[in-house]
């Protein structure tokens, strides 16, 4: 997304280019819940991936997941939706040229621990590696691409 943040490491790619630093690209931790499904947050965050790709870096989203309060169906889907979003976000621009979850099983995730059991079930396969739908949701994305 677009922020004081971005903007602060956005002046900063931009003035390492303008020098001629050696820099090729830029990757995005993208650690997200449902809050960040809406339509301005994601235009947000694929007008923030297009100003760094704007300078000629090539773009990495380097810790995608979808964090979720409980893991029912209406939240997996949500999810999955979301991680559609994402990935066609990715798609969409000529530089984003990696697109990595942050483990694939909720059995090793890290976001339990973190959230102290308040949120998990954040990765595309289950704690006994069954895909669930974000699987599908990705792979959907991908091959309209």
């Amino acid at each position: 997304m677009i922020n004081p943040k971005s903007d602060a490491i956005y002046a900063m790619a931009k003035d390492f280019v303008a020098r001629g630093a050696p820099i090729d690209g830029i990757g995005f931790q993208a650690h997200f819940n449902l809050d960040f499904d809406n339509p301005k947050t994601l235009d947000s965050f694929a007008a923030n991936l297009k100003r760094f790709s704007d300078l000629g870096l090539e773009i990495h989203i380097t810790e995608l997941d979808v964090r979720v309060n409980a893991p029912n169906a209406a939240n997996l889907a949500a999810q999955a939706a979301l991680y559609g979003k994402v990935t066609s976000v990715c798609l969409h621009n000529p530089n984003c040229r990696v697109l990595q979850i942050w483990g694939f099983t909720d059995k090793y995730s890290w976001i339990p621990a973190y959230f102290k059991g308040k949120q998990g079930w954040a990765l595309p396969f289950d704690d006994s590696y069954q895909k669930k739908p974000a699987y599908n949701a990705i792979l959907k994305a991908l091959e309209a691409k």
